[in-house]
Parts: structure tokens; C-alpha cells; sequence
């Protein structure tokens, strides 16, 4: 059973929704199957929907989210898969002045710098010791365009900006990505916090920190004088060609920005001795420029490559009902799930729950993965807008479904689930995912609306990472078809 060890970053997407209300509705009530009589004046029933399924492609994560107390995981490296194709995520933020008043290097000599990107704990991908010599080869960047601030302006996974290509912060630098998990010391000091260290061009990164150093003492706007001088660096893989990434085992590791010590965040530390004299010993402690997310922004940039890859028959199938779909965390491969026939629900029933089944395929050619950790931590659906159902959101409109109200409260999603079970259908055992939206039927009925549009995509906590593939709409055994099911009690009179 997938054993859930991270934070789970739910990102909901924000639309306007009329309030729902229950006029029009009275003979449809909501109520829990556990207070339902324990005579046999009611009797619990089912109805089931069968779906149309397809696969389309969502980059509509926003990767520049900073909320408080959940970290900032970037994906960073290349990343191959024999069914979803390649993945390319780079790394953009800023770093902050941090305590440093004035150019404290006037007089001083630079030993050494070093980039550091705290390792997150968690990488996607073939991650058992037999996999120990994969490795992945990054390189650091000056940006040439600042960021906004992240207050006001959002950035996506399609997001970039242009890089000082011809004069780079750092030499390529391969590490190994299973040796990540280990504490890697800078020099001979050993401070416990696993991540990447890169070392960086000493004259490259002065060329652009030095001017930004001198604005200290006499800015009156600050920080955004120093962002103006200092642009802020992009990590990245020193291959970012999808059609040279090795098609072979594969591992994409997460990176953590914001932490709480100078280790323990991403930043440039800058090593230095007083001019003149003798350098001093090694374990010397560092001016930090940190990664500061009260300030500093930041953004993922991830790259999917589809085309020479099963799954682009998926993206690009002109069916009327797939047979098989597929999801990816975003930006990927997400589902698109039509529901026809609310008007065929019994009428004057209770409504105790309804639930969208999608069952994962466990034959070779389509098996998600024999590790359960690829699989994604939850679904989250939406509603899309028909133009008529919800009253003011117009066709193909994202919206909150009527479950996920009140949306300043987490309550909701812990009944609407979204999680992987293992599901018993007679003697089979299904691994399957439940999403429970009753509410939304209540309110497409009450709408006289007959057909439910959803799109469901995985969480945006670790983006781009996991997978699964699932029976569609007209799968060839009906027992791995989604399913739309309806359980409702009637009163006998």
C-alpha cells in the first residue's frame, strides 16, 4: 500500500462560482450512509454512470507558489520514461542581500563560492541501490531579466527566462544522484543537510554580485535595488536536449529553496580571507546570499517531450471514448471525464454519496509501475463550465465543484478523497482511485443539467513527478472501465 511520507500541496484553482443553493432541489438530500435507520424503512441502492474519457495535456501549474510553512521543491535534471517520454526541469530564483550591509569584500580576497540546493529527501524515478551510478550533470546560469515580485506575478512551468549562456556561473558538474541522501561536507566541514553543491566561477559571479554589493549602503529602496542589479541564477542540466537525454534508467531528484539555517536553503556562500594576508583556515564561516522567500522569487521550469512516445497517441487520439488514459502531476498528461445522464437518477431518492471510480490497468504494456511510490498522491478534480451549467461561468470555464466549498477550509478535501484503494468487485481486487463529489450532483440536478464535465489532474507538490494509467471509457474489460456511481436510499411507502 502507498505510503504517503510528503506533504501534500493541494493548489486550487481559482474561479467564480454562483453560491450553490438547495431550491429546486428538495427531493434530493445529501445524508452520510452511518446515519442512515438501521430498519428496513429505507433501502441503500446504486446507480451507475458510465463515462467518456480522454487525455489532454495541463501546464497550467503555477510553480512560483510560496505558501508558509510548505516547502519550495523544484524538480531539476532530465528525466526519461519508455511510455511518457522525457522531462527537463530547471531551476530560476533569487538570492537575497541576507544580513550583509555594504560590499563586505572591499579589501578582501575571494577563496571560493558555492552554490547549495538542499536536497528535498525525495527523487522520481529508479531509485533502489541497483540504480546507485546513475548520475545527472547540472550546470549554474546568471539571468539576464529579474523576476517580479512574487506577491503579484505568477510564473508556470512554461516560464523562462533568457541566461548569460556565454559566460556561465559554474563549470558542468555531474553528481550522483543516489549519493544525494548523503551529508556532503563543504571543504572538510561536515554539516549534516544533504544537497547539491556546485562550485562557481569566482570572476563570473563577482562580475555581477560586486555591483550589487556597492548599491547596499546607499540604497533607499531596497530590496528591489538589488534585484535590479542582481538578476538572480538558474540551475540547470548541462544536456537539455530531449532527443539526446539516455534512454535508460532514470531519476529526477527535488530540491527544497527555502529552509531554516544557512544550510538547510538554497544560496551562494562566498568564501574570503583579508587581503594581504594569510588565508584562513577552512573552516572559516561564509557570507550567504539566501534564498528568502518573503522576498525572493523563484519558479520551476519543466519541459515534457511526447512525440516519439506511446502516450502521444493518448494526447492526440481523435476518439470518440479512449480506452486508455493516463496522468502525470502537472505539467502532464491529465484527465477529461464527460458524465451524461443526471437526468436518468432516480428522482425522489437521498443521496448518500457519488463517486468516481478510475481503475489502474496492472497488465505490462500499460502497468503503472511495479513501485508504488510512482503513483500520484492524490487526484483533484474540477468542473468545466458548459455555458449554461453553473449560471455565469461560461463554456470551458474552470470551476470549483460544489464539494470543495467552503474553499478557505481543508475539510472538504478529505471527504472528496481523490486517493488510491484497493477496491473489491466480486473476486477481483482493483487498485483504484476515488473522487466523491454528491454535492455536484445535487447541483446538476437542481440545474436540470445532464452531463458532468471534470477535469482531474494530480497534486502540485512535487511538480511533473508520478504517474498512472487507467481503463477508459470503452477499455475491453468493462470491469477496469471508470465508473460513475451513485448510492441513494429511497423511503418505502
Amino acid at each position: 500500500m502507498k505510503h504517503h511520507i510528503h506533504r501534500i500541496l493541494v493548489i486550487i484553482i481559482a474561479s467564480f462560482m454562483v453560491i450553490f443553493t438547495q431550491t429546486g432541489c428538495r427531493e434530493n438530500t445529501l445524508i452520510r450512509s452511518k446515519v442512515l435507520p438501521a430498519n428496513d424503512t429505507v433501502g441503500v441502492k446504486s446507480y451507475t454512470l458510465n463515462c467518456i474519457t480522454h487525455t489532454y495535456y495541463d501546464d497550467t501549474a503555477i510553480t512560483s507558489t510560496d505558501i508558509g510553512g510548505i516547502p519550495c521543491y523544484q524538480g531539476v535534471g532530465t528525466y526519461y520514461d519508455q511510455f511518457f517520454g522525457t522531462m527537463v526541469g530547471s531551476t530560476f530564483f533569487q538570492v537575497s542581500f541576507g544580513s550583509v550591509p555594504n560590499n563586505v569584500f572591499a579589501g578582501y580576497t575571494i577563496d571560493s563560492a558555492i552554490l547549495v540546493l538542499p536536497y528535498s529527501g525525495f527523487t522520481y524515478g529508479d531509485t533502489s541501490s541497483a540504480y546507485s551510478s546513475l548520475t545527472q550533470t547540472y550546470q549554474v546560469f546568471y539571468m539576464l531579466d529579474s523576476l517580479s515580485n512574487p506577491a503579484i506575478t505568477n510564473y508556470f512551468s512554461f516560464s523562462s527566462k533568457p541566461v548569460d549562456i556565454s559566460n556561465p556561473l559554474s563549470d558542468p558538474t555531474t553528481v550522483n544522484t543516489y549519493h544525494l541522501r548523503d551529508s556532503v561536507g563543504i571543504y572538510t566541514q561536515d554539516y549534516n543537510y544533504p544537497a547539491l553543491r556546485i562550485k562557481l566561477r569566482i570572476p563570473a559571479l563577482m562580475q555581477h554580485l560586486n555591483p550589487a554589493l556597492n548599491l547596499l549602503s546607499t540604497s533607499t529602496n531596497l530590496p528591489q535595488d538589488w534585484f535590479n542589479a542582481f538578476n538572480g541564477i538558474c540551475v540547470m542540466p548541462a544536456n537539455t536536449n530531449p532527443l539526446m537525454i539516455p534512454q535508460g534508467p532514470s531519476a529526477l531528484p527535488y530540491f527544497q529553496l527555502d529552509g531554516s539555517t544557512q544550510y538547510s536553503e538554497a544560496g551562494i556562500l562566498v568564501y574570503s580571507h583579508l587581503a594581504g594576508t594569510t588565508a584562513p583556515v577552512i573552516d572559516t564561516a561564509p557570507i550567504v546570499f539566501p534564498f528568502d522567500p518573503t522576498i525572493c522569487s523563484h519558479f520551476n521550469n519543466l519541459t515534457r517531450s511526447y512525440s516519439r512516445y506511446p502516450v502521444n497517441n493518448l494526447l492526440r487520439s481523435s476518439q470518440v471514448n479512449d480506452s486508455i488514459i493516463v496522468l502525470q502531476n502537472q505539467p502532464g498528461a491529465s484527465l477529461d471525464i464527460l458524465i451524461p445522464g443526471m437526468k436518468s437518477i432516480p428522482k425522489g431518492i437521498v443521496i448518500n454519496n457519488a463517486q468516481l471510480q478510475l481503475n489502474l490497468l496492472t497488465i505490462p504494456l500499460y502497468a503503472s509501475d511495479t513501485n508504488s511510490a510512482q503513483l500520484p498522491e492524490r487526484l483533484y478534480p474540477v468542473g468545466i463550465g458548459n455555458a449554461t451549467y453553473p449560471t455565469g461561468v461560461g463554456n470551458g470555464v474552470a470551476y470549483n465543484l460544489a464539494d470543495r466549498y467552503p474553499t478557505t477550509s481543508l475539510t472538504p478535501l478529505a471527504y472528496m478523497d481523490g486517493y488510491w484503494h484497493l477496491l473489491t468487485v466480486g473476486s477481483n481486487v482493483l487498485e483504484t482511485y476515488t473522487i466523491n463529489i454528491p454535492r455536484e450532483v445535487m447541483a446538476s440536478i437542481a440545474a436540470n443539467n445532464d452531463t458532468l464535465h471534470l477535469h482531474i489532474t494530480g497534486t502540485q507538490d512535487f511538480y511533473g513527478a508520478f504517474k498512472m494509467v487507467a481503463g477508459g471509457g470503452t477499455y475491453s474489460n468493462p470491469l477496469y472501465q471508470p465508473k460513475f456511481v451513485i448510492t441513494y436510499s429511497k423511503l418505502n411507502n
